[in-house]
């Protein structure tokens, strides 16, 4: 399956902090065809402390986690539709 990158911005909180990102997002299939919506966390400040966080965008909240300076890469829920919160 091919799919499209989808920039979204959101805001991150959590670890006593709020910070503006972007969500990098796209469409993956597994081997036995179900399709999954993955995103990574990008443009955010390179100073927020490793922790748990939500990330809010488009009226969604996702929660996702800073380990070792870097984002857990998160599955979206089946019901955010991507082109509508582009």
């Amino acid at each position: 399956m091919k799919s499209s990158v989808v920039r979204v911005p959101g805001v991150l909180r959590g670890m006593d902090r709020e910070a503006h990102c972007t969500l990098l997002t796209w469409k993956e299939s597994s081997t036995k065809a179900r399709v999954y919506t993955r995103c990574r966390i990008q443009d955010e400040p390179s100073d927020l402390p490793d922790g748990l966080y939500t990330v809010f965008f488009s009226g969604y909240t996702v929660a996702t986690r800073r380990f070792d300076h870097c984002w857990m890469l998160t599955f979206l829920p089946p019901e955010i539709d991507l082109e509508q919160a582009a």
